[in-house]
């Protein structure tokens, strides 16, 4: 089953909306001119925009119907990739304050390049390299504290 770029658009306008309105009631930073509702209102608006164009798309004459079958969306693999992400998110979320950013997010990032079909001898070092450009967008730049878990010893 396939919803139609108008009711989709509609539902993440909406959501957008909601998202950059919320942002807005966040306090400012003392301090600094970004504070810490500048990403969620980013996002929203992103959103929003988003919404907007896909009411725009599915307003042409094509798209007549609000729900359509889509054969590919019964494919198991694609359920099972899917999944896959959801499971992963999970575990992230579990995993993270234990064993660390670091070690986590290279499993993360691991596991789903290889679940969707990244060549072996790029995993390690396409996982390594994402992983560290987040640290330092996060960490670093955003100053937003990442856990180190068990390389601890090894924080900077």
């Amino acid at each position: 089953m396939r919803i139609s770029d108008t009711l989709t658009g509609w539902l993440l306008l909406l959501f957008g909306g909601a998202v950059a309105a919320y942002a807005w009631t966040f306090p400012p930073a003392p301090g600094q001119s970004i504070g810490p509702g500048g990403f969620p209102l980013l996002i929203g608006g992103g959103l929003t925009i988003a919404g907007a164009l896909l009411v725009r798309a599915g307003l042409k004459p094509h798209d007549a119907t609000p729900f359509a079958e889509v054969e590919e969306l019964r494919q198991p693999r694609l359920a099972l990739r899917g999944a896959l992400v959801i499971g992963a998110l999970l575990f992230y979320a579990l995993v993270v304050e234990t064993a660390g950013f670091f070690i986590t997010a290279f499993l993360f990032l691991g596991g789903l390049f290889l679940a969707f079909g990244v060549r072996l001898r790029w995993i390690p070092l396409l996982a390594a390299s994402v992983t560290l450009g987040l640290h330092v967008a996060f960490y670093s730049l955003l100053r937003v504290p990442l856990p180190w878990g068990w390389l601890e010893a090894f924080a900077w």
